[in-house]
């Protein structure tokens, strides 16, 4: 099975509409955005697809974990960063036998995904798989119409 792990607020911040999103709107506004964009690409593609955040401004001493439109959303417990969440994700993906890709412009993160056998899509990368994604789903729905 193929995995995509996607690094949350560091794609909110690469992409112009998320940002713009998210300093119109809020922060949360441009989660459930981007949460609902990657959802489209993985019915398309089949991948696994899950998307993890800090948990900056929470006091949870746990993950949390939900589903939402078939993505996985992982907010990391106080203290914890999401690089650390991803990495883990990563390494039990790859041990797992699972074809990983995470999608991060952190430099750091890919390196160590990379090193991890993993792959590594930049934030505006993601994005145009999106829009390709977002674009058959139309004429996917156009078809059955």
């Amino acid at each position: 099975m193929a995995s995509l792990i996607v690094d949350g607020y560091n794609v909110i911040h690469a992409w112009p509409s998320l940002k713009r999103l998210m300093s119109t709107a809020s922060l949360e506004d441009a989660r459930d955005e981007l949460v609902r964009r990657v959802a489209v690409m993985g019915l398309i593609t089949g991948e696994s697809v899950t998307v993890v955040f800090d948990a900056h401004h929470s006091s949870a001493m746990t993950n949390s974990e939900e589903t939402v439109e078939g993505v996985r959303v992982v907010f990391t417990r106080k203290g914890h960063s999401a690089d650390h969440a991803i990495e883990r994700l990563a390494y039990g993906a790859s041990n797992r036998g699972e074809v990983i890709t995470v999608a991060t412009s952190d430099r750091f993160q890919s390196d160590l995904v990379r090193g991890m056998g993993g792959a590594v899509i930049s934030a505006p990368e993601l994005e145009r798989r999106v829009i390709e994604a977002e674009q058959e789903m139309t004429r996917r729905v156009k078809r059955y119409q």
